[in-house]
């Protein structure tokens, strides 16, 4: 939603990739639909129950490789 009002607000900046737009001004549009916003840190990986029923094939020296995250 906030990125359509600030498309419809900016239609001389063209189409811009998401990194691109002003963050800060489109979560103050979205913020009163969101509710709480809040950031944790965790401590799960991809690898996290992975393996317990059959063998994959993971690369569990570095678990944040594309190979490790499973696409269903």
């Amino acid at each position: 939603m906030g990125g359509v009002v600030w498309a419809m607000k900016n239609p001389d900046r063209d189409v811009l990739d998401p990194d691109d737009l002003p963050y800060e001004e489109i979560l103050r549009m979205c913020r009163p639909y969101l509710g709480e916003v809040v950031g944790v840190y965790g401590d799960w990986t991809p690898l996290a129950d992975r393996g317990l029923l059959f063998e994959e094939d993971l690369d569990r020296d570095d678990p944040w490789q594309f190979k490790n995250f499973r696409v269903v």
